[in-house]
């Protein structure tokens, strides 16, 4: 059986980090990596461009049923010092308004740049290794000894330190299922359960196949049994299973979270929303003064996409080929309320193979936040989405994974030797 200070399981971005902090701790470590090569979620990220942080930081971008402890461990290892960490081994920042990307614009730039810097330190990496299981030490006399016993499907290791980066449940083509929940299940850790976030949402199935393929410039709002739970404004993509697009990617973890406890979750779309209801009945009434044999369908055109309007249309009980000077003074009304406020039941979320990330996971009260290591298992760290955090779209997923990769990297390190 093979001893090592520092193992680290899963070799995606956190676990990266993890390794290289613990490397330059002066320690021997080694990662497992069950895929053929490591970080290959991080070549998807910002559609190959990978948004790998963003300039504004606030409690907000940061989920968590412990926002509070989620923000602290943030603040410890921030954007200005991740930024400054990158530009160390080669990357430089690159900003869209905020949004900081390598200068390159490519992925594969910064995923190279930790590869060079775990070989620079010596960082022995197995791919296509996978992990089995995590067990405690014991000696001959039975008893409990300092350090794991790392079981993969090659053999077993002997190691001081653990940290577990396995990556939560969301996008498994890249490696994450989940596995890091099984491995520390023994240690009866608090979990939140785990949703999928960042993603898609399904609607009825007649009114998303009418409006595929149209894009609008809209505001969401999100209720569960009628209470409001979030929302956000942005461009939404209408699409032929329900609605997508950033601001439904930002509230899918609520609808998610809700749908899971059973509730009634209900997502209204303003489509026009730099209008109120009384502005746009007076557009509307102005068309038909104009040109009152017109359909109820061109009455809209100009304002909203062609198959996203004649579900409006449909939606206020009208008919798109009758005669606009022929709609009532009420069907009007319910038109211009359709645009401002287009309420539709959410039957589910994309699942995990579509998510960005997680929401869920193992309690942040179960852990050191100066270190990430688990209170009940000392000797083992956890980090990334493994944790009960997930961040809103623009590159605060992948701040939260290098803040505690670093964090539990230097953290191990730390203990190393110790008794």
């Amino acid at each position: 059986m093979r001893s090592v200070e520092v193992l680290v399981v899963g070799a995606g971005a956190s676990g990266m980090m993890a390794a290289i902090a613990a490397a330059r701790g002066g320690c021997r470590v080694l990662a497992l990596e069950k895929k053929e090569r490591p970080g290959k979620k991080l070549l998807a990220t910002g559609n190959g461009r990978c948004n790998y942080t963003n300039e504004h930081q606030e409690p907000a971008c940061y989920r968590s049923q412990n926002p509070e402890r989620a923000w602290e461990i943030i603040r410890s290892f921030d954007e200005d010092r991740t930024v400054a960490w990158f530009r160390e081994i080669g990357i430089l920042p690159g900003s869209r308004q905020g949004y900081l990307y390598p200068a390159s614009f490519q992925a594969a730039s910064l995923l190279h740049a930790l590869e060079r810097e775990m070989d620079r330190l010596g960082v022995a990496l197995h791919r296509e290794e996978s992990v089995q299981g995590i067990e405690r030490r014991r000696n001959f006399k039975g008893t409990w000894e300092k350090g794991y016993v790392v079981v993969t499907d090659r053999g077993k290791y002997l190691a001081e330190q653990v940290i577990v980066s396995t990556g939560g449940m969301a996008s498994p083509a890249h490696g994450s299922t989940g596995d890091g929940y099984r491995f520390l299940e023994q240690f009866s850790l608090d979990m939140v359960p785990a949703y999928p976030a960042l993603c898609s949402m399904v609607t009825e199935k007649s009114m998303a196949e009418r409006w595929a393929g149209n894009r609008v410039q809209g505001k969401v709002s999100l209720l569960a049994d009628g209470k409001l739970l979030a929302g956000d404004q942005g461009e939404i993509q209408l699409v032929s299973r329900g609605i997508s697009g950033i601001p439904v990617f930002q509230v899918s973890r609520y609808a998610a979270c809700a749908l899971g406890e059973k509730r009634r979750v209900t997502l209204c779309l303003d489509s026009m929303p730099d209008w109120d209801q009384g502005q746009l009945l007076a557009e509307l009434n102005r068309r038909i003064r104009w040109n009152g044999s017109q359909s109820a369908g061109d009455l809209l055109e100009g304002m909203l996409p062609d198959r996203f309007s004649s579900v409006l249309i449909r939606q206020s009980g009208l008919s798109p080929s009758a005669r606009a000077e022929e709609i009532s003074e009420d069907a009007l009304e319910r038109l211009a309320g359709k645009m401002k406020n287009l309420a539709m039941d959410i039957l589910g979320v994309s699942g995990f193979e579509k998510a960005q990330t997680t929401a869920g996971g193992i309690s942040l009260e179960e852990i050191n936040p100066r270190t990430m290591e688990l209170l009940k298992a000392p000797g083992i760290y956890v980090t990334g989405e493994l944790l009960d955090v997930d961040g809103i779209c623009g590159g605060y997923n992948l701040q939260w994974a290098w803040t505690t990769g670093y964090l539990a990297g230097n953290g191990a390190a730390g203990q190393v030797g110790k008794k």
